[in-house]
């Protein structure tokens, strides 16, 4: 069994709060989207093919977000899109249904070119196989932790670098996916120091294979 790859990470609240973000957004209501869930990313799907106009924009790159820090929920979608003049934008979609504005992408790393880039297919996004896979991760969380949430899943068509020497041993056009799954150790979840409790978690990084199979990255 392959060992995940674990980034430290750590959040804080005041110890006088009863928790962080968690209970404070269930007193709020609306409805919850378990970021672990299949169902979740059907239902983001169904909201971006409702308000994306893939007619007149391709789509190289989608993350689906995490709420806040262990919160496991699903929360909102950022797009990175180009239309037929190049210019090449990114905007986020919520689950609620609310558009955020564009905001320019830069294209100082990548090359944009609309004519070029293939698009990500919104019909082609497979729920169902997302949650197998993160059902997958979680079945290789060490011994002795326990799963919390997963923080993104995204999908990135590979565009060509503005440095060719970059875009060496890169398959140009083809569609990458990878997510990440955060998690705590048993008994030592949180640490306090000066009235501030401290919530820790790692973070390990998955790597979803052109098979639908997944790789973790490993040290």
């Amino acid at each position: 069994m392959k060992k995940l790859f674990l980034t430290t990470a750590l959040f804080g609240c005041i110890a006088l709060m009863t928790s962080c973000g968690g209970n404070v957004n269930s007193l709020l209501g609306g409805t919850k989207y378990p970021a672990d869930q299949a169902d979740s990313y059907a239902k983001a799907v169904e909201v971006l093919k409702e308000k994306v106009d893939t007619t007149k924009f391709k789509i190289f790159a989608i993350r689906f977000n995490e709420k806040e820090e262990l919160s496991n929920e699903l929360s909102s979608m950022s797009l990175d899109m180009v239309n037929a003049d190049n210019y090449a934008f990114r905007q986020a979609y919520y689950m609620d249904g609310r558009v955020g504005e564009m905001n320019d992408y830069s294209t100082s790393v990548n090359e944009v070119d609309f004519a070029k880039i293939k698009g990500i297919s919104l019909s082609k996004i497979d729920p169902a196989a997302i949650g197998r896979q993160i059902e997958e991760a979680k079945q290789i969380i060490p011994e002795g932790h326990t799963f919390k949430s997963i923080s993104v899943y995204q999908i990135n068509e590979v565009l060509p670098k503005q440095s060719s020497i970059l875009n060496r041993g890169k398959e140009i056009g083809a569609q990458e996916a990878e997510f990440k799954i955060c998690f705590t150790e048993d008994g030592k979840e949180t640490e306090t120091s000066g009235g501030q409790v401290t919530h820790l978690y790692y973070e390990g990084n998955i790597i979803v294979n052109p098979d639908g199979s997944i790789t973790p990255e490993e040290e």
